[in-house]
């Protein structure tokens, strides 16, 4: 699902529920996946408003909920994470079974630190502290590779997960509109290499 965020981070988990549940009804959806940073604006000044626990905080237990009800799994694109055990933020996906639980976690690895002279700036690293490891998921007999947004990028993580036997991967992102337009330029002219 593509969606649009506000500042209110109840408005974004419940938009966020709407479409979901029009995903399955109107459409069938078995899986249905979330942009990156669905509950609150994608900005380093509002990660840590926004932060909250996993799998106690609003937007987690919401999650949960909605997969159970419709028996679908929801791969919940990402979430400002406020970790219990080290105290740092990180931006991190959630995955959610059919029957509510927590299926598993994944941080992104690298984070998206940019300064274009006269142009944009934006450090992820400012306010976030990067992931560590993979998270491959089964689904219906296949196997997912996550990651976030920039790590697509680093096509070591895609060839990681393939070694593994990931049968697709699915990567939640956010784009500006300032580097977004030359990030998929560069990947489509990479990816149509690789189909040579």
């Amino acid at each position: 699902l593509q969606l649009k965020v506000g500042p209110n981070k109840s408005q974004n988990i419940q938009n966020a529920i709407n479409h979901i549940r029009t995903a399955v009804g109107e459409k069938g959806a078995r899986i249905v996946a979330l942009p990156e940073c669905f509950n609150s604006p994608y900005g380093t000044q509002f990660f840590g408003e926004y932060a909250e626990t996993i799998p106690n905080g609003e937007t987690s237990q919401s999650l949960a909920s909605i997969a159970k009800e419709l028996g679908i799994y929801v791969i919940g694109g990402t979430i400002p994470e406020k970790s219990l055990d080290d105290d740092k933020l990180y931006n991190t996906c959630t995955v959610w079974s059919p029957e509510g639980s927590l299926m598993a976690t994944y941080r992104k690895i690298h984070l998206f630190d940019i300064d274009i002279p006269g142009g944009i700036t934006f450090k992820e690293s400012d306010v976030l502290s990067a992931g560590n490891s993979l998270t491959v998921i089964p689904i219906e007999g296949r196997k997912i590779g996550i990651g976030i947004c920039y790590d697509m990028r680093f096509s070591e993580l895609s060839r990681l997960y393939r070694n593994m036997g990931c049968d697709m991967l699915i990567y939640p992102g956010a784009f500006n509109m300032k580097t977004g337009p030359l990030h998929w330029e560069l990947l489509a002219r990479a990816l149509s290499l690789i189909h040579i």
